[in-house]
């Protein structure tokens, strides 16, 4: 079965570049796009943009993607941050920031090409249902790294409870179905 493209956002690029886990997306995707908003978003870190460019050049799997329908972004955007009502869990809505320009991209991009988004937020997440999209996250790519041999199930484990140190976000409850399905004790 060939490998998908994959587009991913921010907030996954920083909890597996922490884990050094990027290099080894390869095993999952064709390639992996990682669109202008995030690179702006993670490139304000000096040690992390020092990484994700030396991934760049080093994997030729990893590219740079910044062709996309601007227009389509900015509408999402501006329908995000004018959009009455409450969030389907009960909160208000967050305004658009430049972390939901990152997400929007991958969004748009990843329609656009016919990808996999990779994301965590809830936002985001909801937004690639809307439009269709197969999407994952962190812990997804822990659960395929893991049925792949690459990681050991205790690995998973000690890597999600460094991301909750470090005040990484990542779906929690996700997190502990994966690691009880592993065998592991919860966090």
């Amino acid at each position: 079965m060939p490998k998908p493209a994959g587009v991913i956002d921010s907030s996954c690029v920083i909890a597996l570049d922490v884990l050094n886990l990027l290099p080894q997306l390869t095993y999952l995707f064709d390639r992996l796009l990682i669109p202008k908003a995030v690179r702006t978003e993670i490139y304000r870190r000096q040690d992390t943009k020092d990484r994700i460019e030396a991934l760049l050049r080093e994997y030729a799997f990893v590219k740079e993607c910044d062709e996309y329908d601007q227009g389509a972004v900015d509408q999402l955007l501006i329908e995000r941050r004018f959009r009455g009502g409450k969030e389907p869990d009960g909160t208000e809505p967050a305004l658009p920031d430049d972390k939901d320009r990152g997400e929007v991209e991958a969004i748009v991009q990843a329609t656009e090409l016919g990808a996999m988004v990779v994301v965590d937020e809830k936002w985001g997440r909801k937004l690639a249902e809307r439009h269709r999209l197969d999407y994952h996250g962190t812990i997804w790519v822990h659960e395929r790294l893991c049925e792949l041999k690459l990681l050991a199930p205790a690995t998973v484990r000690l890597n999600l409870m460094k991301l909750r140190e470090l005040g990484i976000r990542f779906p929690l409850q996700a997190a502990n179905n994966l690691l009880e399905r592993l065998g592991e004790v919860v966090i």
